[in-house]
């Protein structure tokens, strides 16, 4: 698909040079490739012209543009990093109480009597939060901590049927070993150059830092 350019002389930031002609055949795409981080631990991949990197100066627009007749959006924030082990720890914990406190709500307002019941909401819970790290890249825990969940290819988010399995297969490693491969599998990232736990190897993700923190709020929840 061909990007529909109404002005030529307009500045092309996907090009990485002087404004030439407009990109033609069905090959040419105004979305710049994506730069992983180079070096353990930081995404510090410094900008070349026609790449896009998280490091490039604010008004380049990144690889989540939109297609055309849609407004664009932002690029990432520039001091992105793979996120610390701590960091995926405390996120899952806000995550956790957040399902806790859905479980004591239902218990209080049944006066306990529907004890399945506030099971199966639990677990509704977690599913909508593993929904929503890979619909937007952020469960509530990620989005209050800075954190987002994206495809180490081009930074993209994995979408939420990905994200929903990719919980899913971390909880089928627990039967394995009387939970070994579950408690190796979480920590992993300890020592991996990309801070990456087993389930995230398996989708080709990562959890980064470095965005900006969420504002507790509705839109916390929202896919």
């Amino acid at each position: 698909m061909s990007w529909p350019i109404n002005n030529p002389d307009e500045p092309q930031p996907w090009r990485g040079g002087p404004v030439d002609q407009p990109p033609t055949g069905t090959g040419a795409s105004p979305i710049p490739p994506y730069a992983p981080p180079q070096q353990p631990g930081a995404w510090n991949t410094p900008p070349q012209p026609g790449v896009w990197s998280p490091q490039q100066q604010p008004g380049v627009w990144g690889p989540q543009d939109t297609v055309p007749g849609h407004a664009r959006t932002p690029q990432q924030p520039s001091q992105l990093r793979y996120a610390h082990w701590g960091e995926r720890v405390a996120a899952t914990l806000i995550d956790a109480l957040l399902v806790l406190g859905v479980t004591m709500v239902l218990n209080l307002v049944t006066f306990g009597l529907l004890d399945g019941a506030s099971g199966l909401a639990g677990v509704a819970a977690w599913a909508y939060i593993a929904w929503l790290n890979g619909s937007r890249g952020q469960s509530p825990g990620k989005a209050l901590t800075g954190l987002k969940l994206v495809r180490d290819a081009d930074g993209l988010t994995l979408g939420g049927p990905v994200g929903l399995v990719r919980t899913l297969m971390l909880w089928l490693f627990f039967p394995f070993g009387v939970g070994i491969v579950w408690l190796l599998a979480v920590l992993w990232p300890t020592w991996d150059p990309k801070k990456q736990a087993l389930h995230d190897k398996m989708f080709g993700a990562v959890v980064v830092a470095g965005h900006p923190p969420v504002k507790f709020g509705k839109d916390l929840f929202l896919p």
